[in-house]
């Protein structure tokens, strides 16, 4: 693709949502300036920096799971072969989970956070990465989903 995607399907946790691109801002935490990326509300949001479907690279997508539409509230419910598909200028972009796993947000190190960043940043390989916060009552750790393309 040469533009971001513009719906999800995951059939297993039945979400079928719209994809809106989102960006960052900077925030005051104790102190220190930090930059934060933004979240959709009632849709899930694509990493501005990220790769397009089907590019080499980290497709970074984001959503909320407990507020504002809960889109990815049951993306810790994925499982290595659990299907992903990707609408983006109409075509489909079809994924097959890998890796899910959990890390701790709130209260770490910023040499932790820096480490959880590498989730998000870019890769030579393709593949796609779903992330949300966890558990439902709470937002202090991440689930991070890790996709790769169904060939």
């Amino acid at each position: 693709a040469h533009s971001p995607p513009t719906r999800i399907v995951i059939p297993k946790i039945g979400v079928d949502a719209r994809v809106v691109e989102v960006g960052w801002k900077l925030v005051n935490q104790n102190g220190e300036m930090v930059s934060v990326w933004e979240t959709a509300d009632h849709a899930v949001g694509f990493h501005r920096t990220s790769a397009f479907p089907g590019n080499p690279g980290n497709t970074v997508l984001s959503g909320h799971h407990n507020i504002k539409g809960e889109v990815f509230r049951h993306l810790v419910d994925l499982e290595p072969g659990d299907e992903i598909i990707l609408y983006a200028e109409g075509r489909e972009y079809r994924y097959v989970v890998t890796d899910n796993f959990i890390i701790q947000e709130a209260g770490v190190s910023p040499e932790q956070r820096q480490r959880n960043a590498q989730w998000i940043a870019p890769t030579e390989d393709e593949r796609l990465t779903l992330v949300t916060c966890w558990p439902y009552w709470s937002n202090t750790h991440r689930v991070i989903v890790i996709a790769r393309p169904d060939i």
